[in-house]
């Protein structure tokens, strides 16, 4: 760009003083002139004259003199009439070539100043010769610190010193093209920098060519993907936790209970769910109070997740209601599973405080068989099951009609 501009101006200059066509006619009649006071010098011996006067030896250079005298008339009034001819042009060229230094003035404040992209590049013998301020924030090093330095002394970690260094060479010989891409550097405090680069070939005016590259900074936004997958994660899991008990909440159960029902139906392998109900939930809250209540609850999550198997699933259904998803598993393996349940239960005594609470679990369960089953409709006869054990007397497994 430099190089092109230089030349236009060159060109510019030239037009200016030669474009016109009374310029070559002007020209014509300078030398005419200069001839016939050579003519006049010789053919009326007026050389002769100048002998006579100043003698023999001074006449020649009294010629020569004469000569100079009329040639540098003829160009001062060749000059004088150019500018003149061509003074506005002339103007118009200066005014261009000063918006033309304020806008590389501008242009370059505008790169050194920009926020977040780093911009910097090397010559063929890989010295740096430009440096922003984004690099000197990035990267750790002021401006004076790496003007005229190697830049694989600066920012290039050595696990790939030898490899950058081979591309760089054959670049500048023009083996190959550098692309965009992700590079890791390392600032300096040795610190790596996961960064996104693209590169550009630029003539400086002398007609060297420089490697300029744009990078910008990924570590951060590297470091922030991560902490939302981290967070996402998190709320993923809350959005399918109860924060009581720590178990399934009920979306995350109809979730769990709907992919059983999917494998049912792909492979015909039964599944049961119970519905578990804590008897007489409401006469420990209103005795006790709800902050009770929810210890109760607490405690009787981690007792059942204690008895149940690695592949089965306990979890709140809402209020002192759970349900317990048995894959892979029969009604008479439900069976034994639920029973184990409300046996350790009705032995168990929850201990609030100073206060000792017994408790007992009534339990209604259904097999999923049909696969033109509803899972809501699953869980309406474990629930109906779950009912017909309150009416019984409570503390005791149902199995649905």
């Amino acid at each position: 760009m430099e190089v092109d501009i230089i030349k236009q101006s060159n060109n510019n200059v030239s037009n200016i003083f030669f474009s016109k066509k009374r310029a070559s006619k002007d020209l014509i009649i300078i030398i005419l002139i200069i001839l016939i006071v050579y003519i006049l010098l010789k053919g009326f011996h007026i050389s002769n004259y100048i002998s006579l006067l100043y003698g023999d030896s001074e006449h020649k250079l009294i010629e020569l003199l004469i000569i100079f005298f009329v040639t540098t008339i003829g160009l001062i009034i060749f000059t004088n009439r150019r500018f003149k001819e061509n003074k506005e042009d002339l103007y118009k060229w200066v005014d261009i070539n000063n918006k033309l230094n304020q806008y590389e003035k501008k242009f370059e404040n505008i790169v050194y100043n920009v926020h977040g992209i780093a911009v910097f590049s090397v010559g063929a013998d890989h010295l740096v010769t430009y440096w922003n301020q984004a690099c000197e924030k990035i990267f750790g090093f002021n401006n004076n610190e790496v003007i005229g330095k190697k830049i694989e002394d600066l920012i290039i970690p050595n696990s790939s010193l030898k490899i950058f260094n081979n591309n760089l060479d054959n670049y500048f010989d023009g083996k190959i093209e550098f692309h965009q891409g992700e590079i890791e550097y390392i600032n300096k405090d040795k610190s790596a920098l996961n960064m996104l680069s693209s590169f550009h070939k630029h003539d400086t005016a002398l007609g060297n060519l420089e490697l300029y590259c744009l990078s910008v900074d990924l570590t951060e936004l590297k470091r922030t993907k991560k902490e939302l997958r981290e967070l996402n994660s998190k709320l993923y899991s809350l959005a399918r936790t109860d924060t009581l008990t720590n178990l399934p909440n009920r979306r995350s159960l109809l979730e769990k209970i709907e992919y059983e029902k999917i494998k049912y139906e792909r492979s015909k392998e039964i599944f049961t769910i119970a519905m578990i109900d804590i008897d007489n939930f409401k006469n420990i809250n209103d005795k006790y109070g709800h902050e009770c209540g929810d210890f109760v609850l607490k405690e009787i999550s981690i007792l059942m997740k204690d008895i149940i198997r690695k592949q089965d699933v306990v979890g709140r259904y809402g209020g002192e209601e759970f349900i317990l998803l048995l894959p892979q598993t029969n009604i008479k393996g439900a069976l034994h599973v639920t029973n184990v349940i409300c046996e350790q239960v009705s032995k168990s005594h929850i201990s609030y405080k100073d206060i000792e609470i017994s408790l007992t679990l009534t339990i209604g369960i259904s097999d999923y068989q049909n696969e033109n089953t509803l899972i809501n409709e699953l869980i309406e006869r474990a629930d109906l099951a779950m009912y017909e054990g309150k009416s019984q007397g409570k503390n005791k497994v149902v199995v649905a009609n």
